[in-house]
């Protein structure tokens, strides 16, 4: 049954073509954030620059903050465009410039000025990159979701994360090459710059993709009405509030992943190149991850998916505390990469699941807004790492990670068995 509604699904073959452009370009664009992971590259960089512990705690609260606070500001405008690929394409190549930026500031500026100035500069472009994406996100989901079939979305997110870290891997090759043969800072310039290109590779796919017919739109809201739409969809939907807490608690627990790297070269004494190996582990993690809970989602819901990656935050945080040497760490980006995986094919692809299609930019809007003031708690991590060390970190996420399971556990409803979607 499953097989011949698949197959009815790609006889029309602007959904199959659109299908394969999404999968390249997510595959693509997969690739350059391998040159420049924010849990292998981007820590060293900020260590290598001089930064401290709590600057590389500050790593995942920039990045958060400056990706999901600008959603809630165009998602409204997202929802009520006919045609959402106009927008995408505005805001995707603001949302890729400033690696090119990235790159030119680590060339000229990193061995030029004060270590204090040379830190806040690159945080500031990193936030810039962000919000650029922040920005690109709610047209792009919207379009994602309208233009690919519920059954086919796992699929397509598999794919997408599998392809994008099988060429990964390479990424990883490239990053440990890179800064092994290269002299600091150009090593880490050169990474940037080549993320640009690779993410304006994925960009021109972008315009590859057929949206044929327009959407119907929302409700036009004013942008106070629209604010407070927010409270009112949180208290009416239950499942999607109870999903919230279980989000924001796992976006405390992530703050342990910006760490493992700088702690496994600390620990073991490691040159910054093995931050490559680390990507490379990682990249080859997703592909079996996401190829295989991906198909499971589409058969039994992405719920579970979500399960696993508490489950498996919980294993790389275990590994942390006690590995004795290198080869016992590589576990720990095993499990990291699966759990990544997991929010890549799962988090925003049940968030769909749980509202209407006029609601999805709002949904998803609100799933990322909620995770702001939560973010902070890296900074949190990185005083506690600074002043204490890295396991007291990962003992406090791993049962962090403990209670966000439970919560997916018992109070998250997997959509798919909810007869009707909580009317506004």
């Amino acid at each position: 049954m499953v097989r011949q509604l698949i197959k009815t699904t790609f006889d029309d073959a602007t959904t199959k073509l659109n299908y394969r452009i999404n999968i390249a370009d997510g595959a693509v664009f997969s690739f350059a954030m391998a040159l420049v992971s924010q849990q292998t590259v981007i820590p060293v960089f900020i260590k290598s620059i001089g930064g401290s512990s709590i600057a590389i705690g500050m790593i995942p609260v920039i990045w958060t903050i400056g990706f999901n606070f600008p959603q809630i500001l165009i998602a409204n405008y997202a929802s009520n465009q006919p045609y959402k690929k106009p927008l995408l394409l505005i805001t995707g190549i603001f949302q890729r410039l400033f690696w090119l930026a990235l790159a030119i500031a680590s060339f000229y500026l990193v061995d030029a000025i004060p270590v204090g100035y040379s830190v806040t500069i690159m945080f500031f472009l990193l936030a810039l990159a962000a919000i650029g994406g922040g920005l690109n996100f709610p047209g792009w989901f919207d379009l994602i979701s309208k233009i690919t079939p519920t059954n086919l979305r796992g699929r397509l997110f598999a794919w997408r994360v599998a392809i994008g870290a099988f060429l990964g891997f390479a990424g990883g090759y490239t990053v440990k090459y890179v800064l092994d043969k290269m002299l600091f800072p150009y090593n880490y310039s050169i990474l940037f710059l080549t993320a640009f290109f690779v993410t304006m590779i994925s960009y021109t796919l972008l315009f590859f993709i057929k949206e044929d017919t327009p959407n119907k739109p929302a409700n036009k809201l004013g942008y106070k009405e629209y604010l407070k739409l927010i409270p009112v969809i949180i208290k009416k939907n239950q499942n999607f509030r109870n999903f919230l807490i279980a989000d924001v608690t796992m976006i405390v627990a992530f703050t342990s992943f910006a760490f493992f790297t700088v702690d496994a070269i600390n620990k073991f004494h490691l040159p910054d190149s093995i931050a490559g190996e680390f990507t490379m582990i990682m990249m080859l993690s997703m592909v079996f991850g996401s190829l295989v809970f991906g198909h499971l989602a589409d058969s039994y819901g992405h719920k579970n998916n979500l399960l696993y990656m508490s489950l498996f935050t919980i294993a790389a945080c275990f590994l942390a505390l006690i590995a004795v040497n290198v080869y016992v760490y590589y576990l720990v980006f095993v499990f990291a990469a699966l759990a990544t995986a997991m929010i890549q094919v799962s988090r925003i692809t049940l968030v769909a699941e749980m509202c209407s299609n006029e609601e999805r930019a709002i949904y998803a809007a609100i799933t990322n807004i909620v995770t702001v003031p939560f973010v902070l708690t890296g900074i949190l991590a990185g005083w506690l790492a600074y002043h204490f060390e890295y396991n007291t970190v990962f003992i406090i996420c791993m049962f962090i990670a403990a209670l966000a399971a439970y919560w997916y556990k018992y109070k998250v409803i997997e959509p798919r068995n909810i007869k009707e979607l909580p009317l506004l």
